[in-house]
This record gives structure tokens, C-alpha cells and sequence, in this order.
């Protein structure tokens, strides 16, 4: 049954339609156009479908870097003689990472402006060619090969669903993008794949019964089997796995051809995990990135951006108002620059815990996307931090007293750096002004219900969880209040009264 997307829309409460209408900006602001028009709607097979593609934001970031990564991997470990090819189609020309070798470009073609490109990203080398073609094995509702399409001259997406694979193709036609083949199929290691630059899979993370699993041999299709024959089709695989998924186990499973770990949250949640692979690559330990992004916040505000650009559609003139095909490559979604390191130095970092906690103190909460990467010695020896106790994930501002020391405002050195960087508090933390600091127990419970009846609580590296320090606090959730429980470094246990910095 063919749905549109205002039609799942109006089937969703209010929460849950802010929430999807957020997630694919640009599609949704093509869909209204094109209704507006009188013309066919984008389609979508069920609202299961719309809640778990990818987001428009992790869609376009996942193009973003995995075109640079593929095109410097062609352009390390080619033969000299070997040409990227160039086709009829507009496109954006992806960005070789500084410090690798940059194809030359080619006097005889007038479009090449490398003193722009510079320009546009400074520190970047513009390679004069496209990134050839991708497979999207995985393709459900067609969100990542879409932002796929917008660097490559071709996209082959899978899909093992007629209905997703039919509704897929109709919409790649009303969003413009004329350079995606649709294959209704499942990839198994008798498929005859063609030879690509790229080669992307998001394995189904269900069993048959419905039931979620998270072992990669238990995945459809199952990466680990399938790995050696993509990794022979493509110099460049990427990976989406599962959110819970453990990073020294990736590390280990994956192999050496693993180059890099993204850990990916938009709007303060981890939504991906990202394991980049390169086939000739020498083993080396997997970097791992932390990236921090947000989700557009209005349809209007894309379709403003001034690097957007549009494509006529094959069956309309235009395939509407909305950003059907945004410049990656210029930030039509705002990133953050992404921390890296090795699980190796996260394991040798020198750790400094503080002596106590008192009023006035600036206590810094790590993002989702820390926690997750098992970053929990590292801000102390990049950005100078205190860390409350060894499994107590929180610390503590060097200059907490006065509010003009706040993370972000004071320069700490980092290691290879050759001047000081910010202290991440407006990026990795959030930032909390303690307000009193109170023992543990029965006595601060009651003093702490009556003084404040509303307020957020957590729970870190105590034996109750979050739920149930709140449930004996007794008080509601809300107001400007949060109270943390945590354990210090000399084994006492405190509660911690705080408010936003």
C-alpha cells in the first residue's frame, strides 16, 4: 500500500511528528512542495520504515567523510596510471584529506578552480574527480543512498524488500536523484556485485522472530562472512552498527583493514556506530572519532543555505522548492569537528581525581558520544580536567570558582598541538554550577525534598540506579535543579546539588 509522508504524519501524535519532520528536513520540505504542486508525494511504506532510517543528518555526514576516505584511498593505493572517471552528471568534488597526494588537476578543464575549493575549505585539497561508484547493500528506505548520490556519479542500492525496494526508486526519481540503480535482492557471497570505490551496509539488527541481536555473524546479512568478498570488490567498506556495540570487540573482529571508529550522536543521543575499513591499508590501532551533530532545525533554514542547489527531476521540471540535493561537501548541516583518539592512549592518559568537591565549582557531565567511546582518562590529560573518582564518569573545571573560567573560555595544552586548544565544555560537557554538596544519606534525602520538590536526578557509579535514587529523593522531575549522586575518589558517596551553568 503506497503511503505518503503527510499521510504517516498525520497518523503520528504531535511528539513523534516533530521528531520524523526533524529527522529528514529536506525530504519532508519536498514532499510538502510537491503536494502543494499537485504532484505525486514522496511514498513510504510504513511509519516502521520512516522512524528507522537514518537521519538526514547522519545520512549526509556518513557521505561526507566515507567519499574523502574512498577517494584518498584510491588516490594512495592506485597504480599511478589510474584515472578516476569522470561522467555527464553535476557533482560535488569530494576532499582529500591535507598531507595525502591529491590528483593533478586537468589544465584542460575550465570548471576546476582548486583557488576556490581552497577558499571553501581551507586546509583541503579539492580532487578534480568525483567518487565513482557506491553500493548501498542495505538500502530500506533510501536515506543514506541518497546523500550517497549526492557525491558519486553512481549509487547501486539492495534491497531485499519489493515494497521498500519499488516505493525507493519512485522517490530517488521525485528527490532528483537520477544516478541511483535500485536491486531488489539480498547480498549474499554468491551476489554478483560490481566493482565500486565505496561499499556501504547497515545490517538488519532483528532476527527472524523480531528479536534484537547484536553479535556481527548474527546480523543480515552477516558482515563478518560477507567482509573478504567486499573488501576484493572495494578499496573502502563502512560499516553502520549497532549503538550498543562494544569497540574493543569491533577492534578485534573487524581486523586490521578497520581504520577508524566513528561514534556518531546528533541531538545529545548516540545514533551510529561507524567502522571504516580500507583493503590495502598496513594494520595499524583504529583511530576513534567522536562527532557531535545536530539535526536541521527548520525546513526553511536548508532551503536558505546558500550552497544548496537543485536538480531538475526526470519526471517534473523541478523537483521543488526544498534542497532535494544539498552540497555535502559545504556543511548544509551543521558538524562539529570530531575528537580522535586510540584506545592505546586512552589507556596510558595520566589521570588527575579531585581532592573534594565544594559550592561554586563547575562540574562538567560527558556527552552521550564520550561515555560511549570509553573516553574516560583522556580529558583529563588533553584539557586539564579533574575526574571525580576512577568509575565516576564526571569532573571537575581547573577554574571552577568564577563563571569567566567555564569550559571553553580557558586554553589548555593538547598533546601534538602546537598551540593551546579550548577546553571542550561547549562541545563534550555540559556544564553545571554546584550549588551544595551534601553526604549521603536518609537525613540529605528529607533536607533535599523539602528544599527542592522538582528537580533532575542521576545517579553515577553508585550501587541504584538513576530511577531509584530519584524515587527515594522523592521529588518530581523538572524545574532548574539537578541533582547527581556519585562516588568521589576517597569512597565517600555525595549528593551534589547543581544548576545549569
Amino acid at each position: 500500500m503506497k503511503r505518503s509522508f503527510a499521510d504517516i504524519m498525520a497518523g503520528l501524535d504531535s511528539e513523534r511528528a516533530q521528531k520524523v519532520a526533524r529527522k529528514l528536513p529536506a525530504w519532508a520540505a519536498v514532499d510538502a512542495d510537491r503536494r502543494a504542486a499537485g504532484l505525486d508525494p514522496l511514498e513510504f511504506p510504513s511509519a516502521l520504515s520512516l522512524e528507522q532510517c537514518s537521519s538526514s543528518a547522519t545520512a549526509l555526514y556518513k557521505a561526507n567523510f566515507a567519499g574523502q576516505a574512498a577517494a584518498a584511498a584510491n588516490l594512495r593505493f592506485a597504480h599511478p596510471s589510474h584515472a578516476f572517471r569522470r561522467g555527464p552528471l553535476p557533482f560535488t568534488r569530494p576532499w582529500v584529506a591535507t598531507g595525502l597526494p591529491a590528483a593533478p588537476p586537468d589544465p584542460a578543464d575550465p570548471t576546476i578552480d582548486t583557488t576556490k575549493d581552497a577558499e571553501l575549505n581551507p586546509g583541503a585539497v579539492a580532487a578534480d574527480v568525483p567518487l565513482g561508484t557506491v553500493l548501498d547493500l542495505t538500502g530500506g528506505l533510501g536515506v543514506d543512498s541518497w546523500a550517497f548520490a549526492q557525491v558519486a556519479e553512481r549509487v547501486v542500492y539492495f534491497e531485499r524488500s519489493e515494497e521498500l525496494a519499488a516505493a525507493a526508486g519512485r522517490n530517488f526519481q521525485r528527490l532528483g536523484a537520477g544516478n541511483i540503480d535500485v536491486r531488489c535482492e539480498t547480498v549474499t557471497p554468491q551476489t554478483e556485485l560490481p566493482e565500486a570505490d565505496l561499499i556501504y551496509a547497515d545490517p538488519a539488527r532483528r532476527d527472524a522472530a523480531g528479536r534484537k541481536v547484536f553479535l556481527l555473524e548474527d546480523c543480515t546479512p552477516d558482515i563478518l562472512t560477507l567482509l573478504p568478498m567486499l573488501l576484493r570488490k572495494a578499496p573502502t567498506v563502512l560499516l553502520k552498527l549497532s549503538p550498543m556495540a562494544d569497540l574493543a570487540m569491533l577492534a578485534e573482529r573487524l581486523g586490521p583493514a578497520l581504520r577508524e571508529i566513528h561514534v556518531v550522536e546528533c541531538d545529545g543521543e548516540v545514533k551510529e556506530i561507524l567502522c571504516l575499513l580500507h583493503r590495502d591499508a598496513a594494520p595499524s590501532e583504529p583511530e576513534i572519532l567522536i562527532t557531535l551533530l545536530t539535526s536541521a532545525a527548520t525546513a526553511s533554514e536548508n532551503r536558505s543555505h546558500p550552497r544548496l542547489r537543485k536538480r531538475e527531476g526526470p519526471d517534473d521540471k523541478v523537483v521543488g522548492k526544498g534542497p532535494a540535493q544539498p552540497d555535502v561537501f559545504g556543511g548544509s548541516w551543521p558538524l562539529r569537528e570530531a575528537e580522535r583518539f586510540r584506545l592505546s592512549e586512552e589507556r596510558e592518559a595520566e589521570v588527575r581525581f579531585a581532592a573534594e568537591v565544594r559550592p561554586g565549582d563547575t562540574l562538567l557531565e560527558p556527552c552521550p558520544a564520550l561515555l560511549k567511546a570509553g573516553a574516560f582518562r583522556l580529558p583529563c590529560a588533553r584539557w586539564g580536567l579533574r575526574k571525580l573518582a576512577p568509575s565516576t564518569h564526571l569532573y571537575l573545571s581547573p577554574g571552577a570558582k568564577t563563571p569567566q573560567f567555564a569550559p571553553g573560555n580557558e586554553k589548555f595544552a593538547s598533546p601534538g598541538a602546537e598551540t593551546g586548544q579550548f577546553a571542550p565544555g561547549n562541545k563534550y560537557f555540559k556544564a553545571w554550577r554546584v550549588r551544595e554538596v551534601l553526604p549521603f544519606g536518609a537525613a540529605a534525602f528529607k533536607a533535599l525534598k523539602r528544599r527542592y520538590p522538582r528537580a533532575d536526578v542521576t545517579a553515577r557509579n553508585l550501587p541504584l540506579g538513576s530511577a531509584e535514587l530519584q524515587k527515594r529523593l522523592g521529588v518530581a522531575s523538572g524545574g532548574d535543579v539537578h541533582i547527581f549522586g556519585c562516588r568521589l575518589a576517597d569512597g565517600s558517596s555525595v549528593l551534589l546539588v547543581t544548576a545549569g551553568e
